[in-house]
């Protein structure tokens, strides 16, 4: 073996244990007692301020009381499900310094890999050697939302790690997506297309990338819903930028500013967001074409 052939595999070791991370089903659970009216108490204090998670601290008390939560009923899913889309949101919306963006993506993340374990035929085939990807098929539509979730904190988490731990989950990312789809395609107003229009846009074409396929992606996902501004914002970032189409970029800018969605009973909070996404892009508009 050459002297440069030993760098690179010297290098490419030190890449990807930066990489590496431990998976929520390997990290332990600090379990507390709680009466029965104390858990109730709980869960609608919690409930009472996920209404308003488009408001940083008001969603940190709720993600408190979610972890609360957890420790008193830690085989909970739906509580895990809550906590995973939570510090997604907080990191995805609320945060903009990129080294807090990446931990909680990774808190996402790792709640989210407990939800997936709740099922144990999952969390055995994992546990006896098999790879991520080989396990899926025993998730039901039950476990969707932490896949779906757990996913989208991965690929968020390994995009600002670097090169390393976006070419180390990339097939595991795209196995949960393939799963969601499968499951329940319309999951979340049109997630995983509106996640496919996002990857063919960014991905270079000899890793599949491919604007056609973007564009027709993102338009699958706003036949689905078009209430979600989300994936309209998301459009305007990745693919009318990357194919110079600034007049469509600013038009459908101005269309999620100018939108009445935030009024919607389930989205508000995060069409409110978006919104704020929305104008900040514009304001970048010059720079980006």
């Amino acid at each position: 073996m050459n002297t440069s052939t030993i760098v690179f595999f010297l290098c490419s070791l030190l890449l990807f244990s930066c990489a590496s991370r431990n998976s929520g089903w390997d990290n332990k659970t600090q379990i507390v007692t709680l009466t029965e009216k104390e858990l109730k108490t709980l869960k609608d204090e919690s409930l009472k301020n996920w209404k308003g998670r488009g408001d940083k601290e008001v969603l940190l008390k709720a993600l408190s009381n979610f972890q609360s939560l957890h420790a008193a009923q830690p085989n909970d899913l739906e509580t895990l499900v809550y906590l995973t889309r939570g510090y997604y949101l907080l990191a995805d919306c609320h945060l903009e310094n990129i080294e807090e963006k990446k931990k909680y993506y990774e808190v996402a993340a790792s709640f989210g890999e407990k939800a997936m374990a709740l099922n144990d035929k999952f969390k055995e085939s994992v546990k006896s050697g098999k790879t991520v990807e080989e396990s899926l098929g025993l998730l039901t539509k039950n476990e969707v939302p932490a896949i779906y979730w757990t996913a989208a904190s991965l690929g968020k988490w390994a995009k600002f790690t670097g090169i390393a731990a976006a070419l180390k989950y990339k097939t595991t990312i795209k196995a949960m997506i393939n799963t969601v789809e499968k499951l329940q395609p319309d999951y979340f107003y049109g997630a995983t297309s509106r996640y496919w229009g996002g990857f063919y846009a960014i991905a270079p074409s000899f890793a599949g990338g491919d604007m056609n396929k973007s564009k027709d992606q993102f338009e699958k996902s706003l036949k689905i819903a078009p209430e979600y501004l989300g994936t309209k914002v998301l459009m305007a970032d990745v693919y009318f930028t990357k194919v110079g189409k600034k007049k469509e970029f600013e038009q459908t800018l101005k269309d999620v500013i100018a939108s009445k969605f935030d009024t919607h009973p389930e989205l508000g909070p995060e069409n409110s967001l978006e919104k704020k996404k929305a104008q900040k892009l514009l304001e970048k508009m010059d720079d980006l074409f």
